[in-house]
């Protein structure tokens, strides 16, 4: 069996007290303290870099005037209502702004005849 370790405590100086450790010695009440202080809580990550949140402010715009200018669906045989952007070209760098690859799409036609169906998008000039 394990000797309980009694002495002074060298945080409140308080004799032939029961020591939680011994380097320094501690009592139970400086021992959990002490553990409660140290808990921090990490440093958050941003979500987005600096130069990410401006790429996305110019995306925000461009996107906002290309929708209201193309209210209608583009897609082949659709006239609903526009919902979505289309990249055609992807979204990396430049492209995530530049008008010349976006395309108005529906909630209905931007995931299922678009992204289901890479061969016939890509006939269609969806996906360059």
């Amino acid at each position: 069996m394990i000797k309980a370790k009694y002495g002074d405590c060298t945080k409140c100086n308080l004799s032939n007290t029961l020591l939680y450790r011994r380097n320094p010695a501690e009592c139970k009440v400086c021992y959990f303290k002490g553990k409660l202080e140290k808990k921090k809580k990490p440093k958050r990550i941003p979500a987005f870099s600096d130069k990410k949140l401006e790429d996305l402010k110019k995306y925000r715009i461009a996107r906002d005037k290309y929708l209201s200018e193309h209210p209608v669906c583009e897609v082949h045989d659709c006239n609903k209502p526009t919902t979505n952007l289309h990249h055609k070209a992807g979204r990396i760098g430049e492209l995530l702004y530049n008008v010349d690859y976006f395309m108005a799409c529906c909630s209905s036609c931007h995931p299922r005849r678009i992204h289901e169906n890479p061969k016939w998008a890509r006939e269609h000039n969806y996906l360059i």
